[in-house]
């Protein structure tokens, strides 16, 4: 935008006051002519303050670290952390007994910075031991869910954040904790998934955030969220030779043991600059874990094709090994099967191919679709039954049990229904029977099951025509 000079503003106020039957007198005066330097002043800060706000809202031209970090977070991206210094600690038994210390026994050294050890060592009466050691501590964050909504996100503190080499989040829900897996921007999540996302915020916190019931499992009322932050103070080198003092609740151990670094404690690295997180988060978008192609198509699918009960997708690799030789026809091909009740294998091919001409295609790929190759297997069950129950109740129920299962349009081909396709084994069978609870005791003998090949051989039980324990046989 073209800036007018002092002078031209001072023409276009003469000229407009000379207008006016009062202002008129004051035309070319000092007084005008200084009003004009203000309002010049004024509109030069602002213009001045308007680009330099405009620069900030670029990633490129940002030069505030917040602005960086804002725009990173938009793009998902989370720079890299501190990573901790390793090497190893000589242990020393001084007491008279064995001493076995377990994985991340802590320690401090002089300066105050806090080891932990990589492995559990077991050290002899009088004797040494060497053990890995990591430059690391343990800090546990614990918040509890007062409020059911979707994405749900807890942040560390700036301090806690600085320090930060890799969290574990843990879940606990009436009573039962379990371990939740990260995810990249919730892909492929479901309603039941247990992941959560990381991001990172212009206040420099890291923090995690929850799904919303659609994309990831949202937490309830009452639910806790334990953050086991592993912190570590980065590029610190600890020479070898140096004290080491059991601390925290292995402080006990300095009356049993001696403790010094075998060798150097090094390596470590600190976060990356604001530089790097701004040439990182620029690309950021062309490596953030959309290399595994194969779960992105059937997951693709499955959420257009929601009815299928289990989806395939291969490449020329995989298809050479299927074939038992190479062939040009497999180059820049992708291969796709599937299974889709009620429907035949013309019309599903149709359903998928209608469906993959909404995806972008800049690399010149193909898609084949591959009917699913049916291998039905029979079993021959044989057992008995307590005699509160009656048998051809219990085969009845059986059937129905085994057909939802492992039949043909069984959904458990694809059991957490994001696309996949998992193989029936044996031993699921056995499993399945016995959870059923029919029998007091029973055999199963597999009658004509072939190997998959995990594409798109379908092996499926023929309920139907398998074989069970008649009345008079129980």
């Amino acid at each position: 935008m073209a800036t007018l000079d002092l002078s031209t503003i001072k023409d276009k106020l003469n000229k407009l006051i000379a207008g006016n039957s009062w202002w008129s007198q004051f035309a070319g005066s000092q007084f005008v002519n200084m009003l004009a330097t203000l309002i010049w002043q004024m509109v030069y800060r602002c213009l001045q303050f308007a680009s330099a706000s405009l620069a900030e809202g670029f990633i490129s031209t940002a030069t505030k670290r917040a602005s960086i970090l804002a725009a990173s977070e938009d793009r998902n991206y989370v720079g890299t952390r501190v990573t901790p210094s390793k090497g190893r600690a000589l242990i020393t038994n001084t007491s008279t007994q064995a001493m076995s210390l377990p994985q991340y026994t802590t320690f401090l050294s002089d300066d105050q910075y806090p080891y932990m050890t990589d492995d559990v060592v077991t050290v002899p009466v009088g004797g040494m031991a060497t053990v890995g050691l990591t430059q690391m501590e343990i800090i546990d964050v614990v918040t509890t869910v007062t409020e059911e909504k979707a994405f749900y996100h807890v942040l560390l503190s700036r301090a806690l954040t600085e320090v930060c080499y890799k969290l574990d989040v843990l879940i606990t829900i009436d009573g039962v904790e379990t371990q939740w897996t990260k995810s990249t921007q919730f892909r492929m999540a479901t309603s039941t998934s247990k992941v959560y996302v990381e991001f990172y915020k212009p206040t420099d916190q890291l923090g995690v955030r929850f799904g919303d019931g659609t994309i990831g499992m949202i937490l309830p009322v009452g639910a806790t969220i334990k953050l086991k932050v592993w912190c570590s103070n980065g590029d610190i080198t600890l020479l070898a030779n140096q004290d080491l003092t059991p601390s925290n609740e292995h402080a006990f151990l300095a009356d049993y043991i001696t403790a010094k670094t075998e060798t150097s404690i090094t390596g470590g690295t600190d976060v990356e600059s604001i530089e790097a997180t701004r040439n990182r988060a620029m690309y950021y978008l062309s490596y953030d874990n959309q290399v595994c192609w194969s779960e992105d198509y059937t997951f693709y699918l499955k959420r257009n094709l929601p009815a299928t009960t289990w989806l395939a997708a291969w490449g020329e690799e995989q298809q050479e090994k299927i074939a038992g030789k190479m062939d040009l026809k497999f180059i820049n091909r992708i291969f796709i099967s599937g299974w889709f009740p009620g429907k035949t294998q013309a019309e599903l091919r149709e359903l998928i191919m209608t469906t993959l001409k909404n995806v972008p295609n800049p690399l010149n790929k193909r898609y084949v679709y591959v009917e699913a190759a049916e291998k039905p297997f029979t079993i021959t069950l044989s057992g008995t039954i307590p005699s509160n129950l009656t048998l051809s109740v219990v085969i009845s129920e059986l059937k129905k049990a085994l057909e939802t299962r492992f039949g043909k349009d069984s959904k458990y081909f694809d059991p957490d229904d994001i696309g996949s396709y998992e193989v029936i084994k044996v031993k699921d069978l056995w499993s399945f029977i016995d959870q059923q609870g029919y029998f007091s005791k029973f055999e199963i003998e597999v009658n004509g099951m072939q190997e998959s090949n995990g594409f798109n051989d379908f092996v499926y039980l023929d309920v139907e025509n398998s074989t069970f324990p008649e009345p008079e046989d129980n």
